[in-house]
């Protein structure tokens, strides 16, 4: 009996990676927030990460002016 169910496909992309070790709550909560918005896990970390970049950068450069 075959039970190749799934295919994988893999998506090239030239994007660095990282590791990150979550508390089992956080895990959670990114999932739900994630499966509401019809985002991956991955791309919502991405986007957090993002927003608060930004936040960072733009305090940073209030602060050299």
């Amino acid at each position: 009996m075959n039970c190749n169910y799934f295919q994988i496909y893999e998506v090239p992309t030239k994007k660095p990676r990282t590791t990150i070790y979550l508390e089992p709550e956080l895990m959670e909560a990114l999932e739900q927030r994630a499966k509401e918005e019809k985002r991956t896990v991955s791309n919502l970390c991405n986007l957090l990460i993002e927003q608060a970049m930004n936040e960072w950068l733009n305090q940073r450069k209030k602060t050299d002016d």
